[in-house]
């Protein structure tokens, strides 16, 4: 879902709103910050010199940090407004971007991707020297990586976000976890992100199975569903770092979540 204000009341919209947010995540252990930047009047947008603003004052706050912008068609299918963020230089460019591997039925409508947008997106972003994170909603997404990487359009290692729980899309249960790591290419690293009601179980397989976490305001507005508590971003970071302290997993520094996505062997 797009966060509005009304909906959830602790989303951030403004580029200061943002970094501050993403500030807080990131002192509670955040190590890659996914972004939507938004206009003067908090709507989505894909212009790029909102990204670059945006992205420069994370940076600085956050030293290390890993910058994932979105190329989304939920908001507007157009390529190149989808793109525009890759356009960046320097310190403003993403170091990723995010790629769903195909359509997916949103209970707001369809997010449309053709192959023939999923194989342009790829080039598009090998061509700005941003690495992609991998959107898969079901296991067709996480055959058509293997497509990818036999065409020479991906190079392994990959890193996946496995999105589980929302609606006409894999169900958030460990059988369908397990089928999607089992799908993915060799040596993909991978995190698993629950829809709604489903992100706190979908947290812990992720922590028990040996994976990452994606969580925030985007997939799930409260921190209990039974009473509608609202959620704010760095509370749902520290739930899913109590998890990982449950099972002794420890969190990632900078350099660590860097090397865990390829960052490391690609250069900026």
């Amino acid at each position: 879902m797009t966060p509005t204000r009304e909906r959830v009341p602790h989303v951030p919209l403004d580029a200061g709103e943002i970094a501050d947010d993403a500030t807080r995540c990131f002192e509670a252990g955040a190590r890659i910050m996914h972004l939507h930047a938004r206009d003067g009047d908090g709507r989505p947008t894909w212009r790029r010199a909102a990204y670059g603003d945006l992205i420069g004052e994370i940076r600085e706050r956050c030293p290390g940090v890993i910058v994932c912008a979105t190329t989304s068609g939920r908001a507007d299918p157009d390529l190149d407004h989808r793109t525009d963020v890759l356009n960046l230089e320097g310190e403003q460019r993403p170091d990723m971007a995010s790629l769903t591997l195909g359509s997916v039925n949103f209970p707001s409508g369809p997010s449309t991707t053709s192959i023939v947008h999923v194989e342009e997106l790829v080039r598009r972003m090998r061509d700005a020297g941003v690495r992609p994170e991998l959107e898969i909603f079901d296991l067709g997404h996480a055959h058509l990586a293997h497509r990818l990487i036999d065409k020479g359009l991906l190079e392994p290692p990959l890193y996946a976000n496995l999105m589980l729980g929302f609606p006409n899309a894999a169900p958030a249960d460990a059988r369908s976890l397990t089928a999607l790591v089992d799908a993915l290419p060799s040596g993909t690293s991978w995190a698993a992100a629950g829809f709604g009601a489903f992100q706190d179980i979908t947290t812990a397989l992720a922590v028990a199975m040996g994976g990452h976490v994606r969580t925030g305001l985007e997939d799930n507005p409260f921190l209990d569903h039974s009473t509608r508590e609202p959620a704010t971003n760095d509370a749902l970071v520290k739930r899913a770092i109590a998890h990982a302290q449950v099972l002794r997993r420890p969190i990632a520094d900078p350099e660590q979540a860097q090397m865990t996505v390829g960052l490391l062997q690609t250069a900026r």
